[in-house]
This record gives structure tokens, sequence and C-alpha cells, in this order.
């Protein structure tokens, strides 16, 4: 809590209850401490970071400004005071299934050296739609009889209840009863009995007699709120501008992008709108005057730079210059060939083998044009959605394949978790999905994305970075990237899964990978010493082998890019993951002297900030910021070496940069030479001929840890919609050990060299 003015510290009587004129609670206010002029000003100025008394009366600092900026427009627009952001449900697009998606802004105080400043972006969310909530519950389980609600099957019941836990209904049947959040579902509503004045009553016969209300669907599923209360659905108001906080769902993800993507003009025009014509108002905010604070409507003008692309080499020593974020590659062909001596095919798919052979025909014209091998034309075998494995087991026996491309119909989440359990896991042999809906009606770009995926697989490398510089250094350092992936919103029996990759070659182009699984939402990579450790067998073993025992040395360098770290914990992690690195290098008894100098990243992709290019001539085609948009100064953090960079090009909506913060740089490599290597790692994203807007280890860390439902036997029900796993005791219950047995990944020696995550 904060104040103007000093409260004494004391216990202070509080009254919670309309039933009682007797203080329900006592509340003891302490003062801890005092925010003044200086302390604001201290945000501005780069501050030691072996402070702990000064980083904490900078968060101090930084909540106060937070929330004098954003109260007033929240609390006008119906939002908490302290939200990040608010929404308005003009232009809002009702997407059907009990969800709207609703248009709002974002804004955030954000020190800079020599001043504050204020970010502010549009945001979206999905937010519940107002209205009846027996409506809300038809269109969520797409019925088009209200009396399906009486009869919901023990799967749709766990959806409908995942789906509305928490929100807030008005209850129609007397204006004193208050809003209130729902806690659970139940069925039948209307006939669950409770006693009262030692007699049975059913819901319907109190609702009835207390408040003179027919019920009038007894049986339909009804709502708890509170411990006990239970209310038919029917009495049920669902508030309007409820933010859904759970996954998105599949259904509507597609109409929510739509929705969502904003060319920047449009984008920049409403952000411009906003901020002068009263949706913020700062000018107007009493908090705001009190606090002696003034915002300028004007944006910012900063002065950025474009970083030329590194040129590609490919085969037979063939360069290539990428120009506006990406590059052809016709006439050219991979660096290094994978080796494919067999392979099948398996058909999911309902389509004829003349047509499935059709397409497989346009692959290898694709794979020949790019310089792969491989022997005749594979065999096309039919398999059963229904039981994945059996066909490649039996037939893979025969074959023996390298390579397994298997045909999906459209809907196919739980035939491709199971695939990819058994090549990954089970068998080390290299599969590829396609899925239906897409390759039906395969062009030449579209088998040619693919043979970038198979050529990866089969331990190939499809094109370098021609640099001498660039190589040299790269050559004796082992790039590292790192994230972590959270279950959804809600979910507590699912753990958090850590995905890490790293470079082997001097090319940094042939990666290993291992995952691993820890408690849910805990941000540490607990792991990460046994993780580096495998990293650098791995590395000395493919490099003695494939480069000679010269070679057989520890890396100079670890660039270790970290994922996924929010900006109050930088100093956390680093403080924890650095000296876990370190803890690697003495398990592998390298010697002290030859420990590889540490440089670590944070890669920071949740953010707010856009660039929007003043002239015309300096956009790209889809109106943004030109691919290698470097800003390194103006608006970067006060307390650590940090840039932004812009590295893709656009295509759809407004581009958003990445963020890149060095916590520490052991190696002394300068700010410059390290933008100029990230920039060129953006270009090394084998399923791509364009520059992605991360390091390529970074995007594979990522990927990473998407793939945890295929490390597990039973991988269908790890979705977060699953109410519980197989062999768990309760919905909620969570055993770490179990989760630690059944899943987490290292790369098999089948796969070692190849990368099954690409």
């Amino acid at each position: 809590m904060y104040c103007t003015r000093d409260i004494p510290s004391a216990p202070y009587q509080v009254f919670m209850s309309r039933r009682s004129e007797n203080p329900t609670h006592t509340v003891t206010i302490r003062r801890v401490s005092t925010i003044n002029s200086d302390a604001v000003r201290s945000l501005t100025r780069r501050r030691s970071s072996n402070d702990p008394s000064a980083m904490d009366m900078n968060a101090k600092s930084l909540g106060l400004l937070q929330l004098i900026v954003r109260q007033a427009p929240n609390m006008r627009h119906g939002f908490p005071a302290d939200a990040r952001s608010f929404y308005v449900d003009s232009k809002a697009k009702d997407l059907r299934i009990g969800l709207s998606a609703w248009r709002g802004f974002f804004q955030s105080v954000r020190p800079t050296l020599g001043r504050l400043i204020i970010n502010i972006d549009v945001s979206h969310a999905l937010v519940y739609t107002g209205g009846p909530l027996v409506t809300t519950m038809m269109q969520y389980l797409n019925l088009r009889d209200s009396r399906g609600l009486q009869t919901l099957s023990p799967s749709d019941f766990r959806k409908l209840r995942t789906f509305l836990k928490g929100v807030v209904v008005s209850i129609t049947v007397s204006p004193k009863m208050r809003a209130r959040p729902i806690s659970d579902l139940v069925l039948a509503a209307g006939q669950q009995v409770f006693d009262k004045d030692n007699e049975s009553w059913t819901v319907q016969r109190h609702f009835e007699t207390k408040y003179g209300k027919q019920v009038r669907y007894p049986k339909y599923v009804g709502v708890k709120v509170g411990r006990t209360a239970i209310i038919p659905a029917e009495f049920c108001i669902v508030r309007s501008g409820q933010v859904f906080r759970k996954m998105i769902p599949p259904d509507v993800q597609r109409g929510f992008l739509e929705f969502a993507t904003q060319k920047p003009d449009h984008r920049f025009g409403a952000i411009k709108s906003a901020v002068t014509g009263g949706i913020f108002n700062y000018a107007d905010s009493d908090y705001m005057r009190e606090a002696g604070m003034a915002v300028s409507n004007e944006p910012m003008e900063l002065s950025g730079e474009v970083i030329t692309p590194p040129p590609l080499m490919y085969g037979g020593s063939q360069q290539l210059q990428p120009t506006g974020g990406s590059w052809n590659m016709v006439g050219r062909r991979f660096y290094k060939p994978g080796v494919m001596r067999s392979w099948m095919v398996v058909n999911y798919s309902s389509a004829q083998e003349q047509v499935v052979r059709q397409f497989i025909d346009k692959i290898e014209m694709s794979l020949q044009r790019l310089g792969l091998r491989f022997p005749a034309r594979p065999l096309i075998y039919g398999g059963q959605p229904s039981d994945p494995k059996k066909v490649l087991e039996d037939r893979g026996s025969q074959v023996r394949p390298e390579l397994v491309i298997c045909v999906l119909p459209h809907d196919a989440a739980e035939i491709r978790q199971a695939i990819k359990n058994w090549g990954d896991c089970k068998r080390s042999i290299s599969t590829q999905c396609v899925r239906g809906g897409k390759w039906e009606r395969a062009n030449d770009q579209y088998c040619h994305n693919v043979a970038l995926k198979i050529n990866a697989r089969l331990g190939g490398v499809n094109s370098v970075i021609d640099d001498p510089g660039f190589s040299k250094f790269l050559g004796e350092a082992m790039i590292v990237g790192a994230d972590v992936g959270h279950p959804g919103p809600g979910v507590t029996n699912r753990p958090s899964i850590t995905g890490l990759v790293a470079s082997l070659d001097p090319q940094a182009s042939v990666m290993t990978c291992c995952s691993f699984v820890q408690q849910p939402r805990q941000e540490m990579i607990e792991d990460l010493e046994e993780m580096i450790f495998r990293f650098l067998g791995d590395w000395r073993s493919y490099r003695r082998e494939k480069l000679g025992p010269q070679w057989d040395r520890p890396p100079k360098t670890v660039v270790f890019f970290r994922d996924g770290v929010s900006e109050g914990e930088f100093d956390r992690v680093a403080q924890y993951e650095v000296p876990k690195i370190k803890s690697a290098f003495a398990k592998a008894q390298i010697p002290p002297n030859l420990w590889p100098k540490i440089i670590f990243i944070v890669v920071a992709k949740r953010h707010h900030v856009r660039f929007f290019a003043k002239h015309s001539d300096d956009r790209d085609r889809s109106g943004n910021c030109p691919a290698g948009l470097l800003i390194a100064d103006s608006i970067i953090n006060p307390n650590y070496e940090n840039f932004y960079l812009q590295s893709h090009a656009g295509l759809l909506g407004t581009s958003r940069p990445t963020h890149y913060i060095i916590l520490a740089n052991e190696a002394s490599l300068g700010i410059r030479n390290i933008q100029q290597l990230t920039f060129k790692l953006c270009h090394m994203y084998v399923s791509a001929t364009r520059s992605v807007s991360i390091p390529a280890p970074v995007y594979y860390a990522d990927r990473m840890c998407t793939r945890l439902p295929f490390f597990c036997t039973n991988g269908a029900s790890l979705s977060d919609t699953a109410s519980e796993r197989t062999g768990s005791t309760a919905p909620n219950a969570f055993d770490l050990e179990q989760w630690k047995r059944t899943a987490g990944f290292q790369t098999p020696v089948g796969l070692r060299h190849r990368m099954p995550f690409a």
C-alpha cells in the first residue's frame, strides 16, 4: 500500500461483514520505507549489481510509479488499479464459444538512462461474453439444444468446469444477492438435496419457496458459489469484461489471431489516438497531478541502425546474400546433404495410395534438386489411426528405415504424438509428419520446406554462415539455447519442462539436445548442471569423431542464450544458473585454467516495445521496420548491457523486436560483436529460408519445451485440459519423481547428430 501521508504504525479494526456491527478483522499497518524524489531519480542511473538494498528500493519505487500511472485509466474502464492492460468492448468480435475478442491497451513505466518513459501498446485479450450462463455453456460445448446440459458426458463436464471456474456471475433471483465467482459445477442442480429444519429440500423447492422463482430446468448443470450454495444456471448472468486467462481453445486460435493482427500504421494510429483522444487522459488523472507527474503526448523518436545480413554458404562453395530478411535457394544445394540409405512412408489418412505417391514424388524431386541422395522409391504402407505404432513396429523391423514420412489426416494430434514417441524415444528413427489440409495441395515451396527439415533430421547441414571472423570465434564456442516451458494457467498437475540445445560443430549448425521436467512454474533450470555436463561430453565426442583427436578439448567459450526470464528475475536467474554451468565444468573434470568463459544473455520476447518507421522509404513490404534493425541506446535498461534487435522481416501485423540483456560476459566480448553474433545466429534456423526473430538455438530450445507429450508413452493424456494423468490418485496430484521416470529426453545414440526438433 502506498500513501502520500504518514499513517501511524498500529493495528486497526476492520469491518468486513454486512451482518455484524462488530469488527471482523484486525489489520496491522507498518511503514516499511519512504519513497522520495531521490529514490525515483535513482531508477534512471546504473546501480551496483551487488547492492540488494538498492534493488529493493528500485522495485518499490517502480511499483509506485506503475500504480500512479495506471490507476486512473484502469479504473475508468472498470479494471483493477494495478492491471497492466485494460480492454474495451467497442469493435469486439464474438467468437461464438462463450468468448469474445476485445482490444485494449498496455501501459508500463520503464526506466532508461537519464529519464523515465511510458511504454504504451495495443493489447488483445479473450473475454467471457456477457449474457445468460446457459447460452455461454451451450456455445462452449457447441450444443444446439439446451437440453444437452442435462446429459453431459464426464469429459464435457470436466471441460466446462475448467472453462467456467472462477467466472463471476450475477444472480437474478434477488437484487440483494451480489455477484459471485463460480467455485464448481453441479449436475442436475435443481434436484440436489440439502437439509433444512430437519427436512430434505431440493434446490428447486428452495428457490421456488424463498424467491418465488420457478426452476424451469432442474436437470440442467448448475453452479456452486462459495462453499455450499448451489444456483441453477438459468438464474446466472455472466458479467461482461472478465478476461479469460486459460489456454486459448484451439477452435478460436485462428479467429483471435486474425483479430489481433494489425498492420503497423493501424497499430501506431490506434496508440496515438488513445493517448491524445482521452482513453488514457493522463493530464486529468488526480493521482498523477498529486504526484507532480506529467506525460508528453508525443511519441519518442529514436535513431537506429540496420545491420548488414551475413552471407550464407551452400554446397559447391556457392555463396548467397540475404536481402530483406529472406533468400531464395533456387539452384543451390545443401552445404552437407544428409545420408539416407532406407526410408518408408506410412499413410494414416483416407487418401488413396496413388495420391500419396504423387506427393512423395514431389518430395523426391525437391530432395534431388537440393543434392540429397536416396535409394529406390519408398514403399507406402497403410497405418491405423487407432494404433499408430503397429505398422511402424511391423514394417520398421523389416525395412530398418532411417526416415519415416507419415501422412496424417487433418486432426491428428494423438497420432503424431504416438509417432514421435516411437521415433524419438523408442527406436531412434527420424520421422517427418505431414498434416492433412496441407500436403494434398502441396506446391514446390511446401515440398522444399519439408526437404529442409528432412535434411536436418538426417544429420545434414542446409547452409552455414560464410564469415571468416565469425567462424573463428564460433569454431571454439559452444552456443547453447535454453528455455523453460510451463503448463497452462490454472494447471497444477503438469510439470514445467526445460529444453536445452547446444552446438557441436565449428559452424554451430549441428545440435544436440536434452530436456528435463521440474516443479510446475519453477523458473530456474534445476538440472542445468547435468544438462551442460552431457553437452560437454557430446561436444568432445563429436569433434573427436568428425574432426580428429586434435579437436578433443573443451570449448573456449559457452554463449548461453536464456529464454523465458522476466525482468524482475534477471539477477536471481543469473546468480543461480551461472554457478550451475560452472559446476558442470568441474563435473566434466575440465582443469580450472581451461574452463570456458561464459557469456550469459537473456532473450526477452514477451514485451510491448514496438518500433514504427517514420518515413515510408525505411519500411519493408509489410510496412514494418526492416530486418536487422538495431536499437542500442535511448530506451535500454540502465542496469545492464542490452539492446533491441528486430532480426526478421514482417509477414503479418506488426513485428516485435527481441530484447537482449547481457548478464555475464567473462570473455569480454565487445557489445558490437555480441550484436553481430546474435544477428547471424538468426539466419541459421534450418526450417526456413528467412531470418527468424530469435537466434536459432533459442528457437530450438523453445520447440523442445513443447514436446513433453512426445516423450511420454501416453502423450495424448498430457494436454492442459485433461483432468488427470494416468496413474494419478487425484486430479491435482503431482509426483515429480514419477514424471521424471516417464518423461524427459536426451538425444538417443541413433539421433545424436540429428535434430528431431527441426
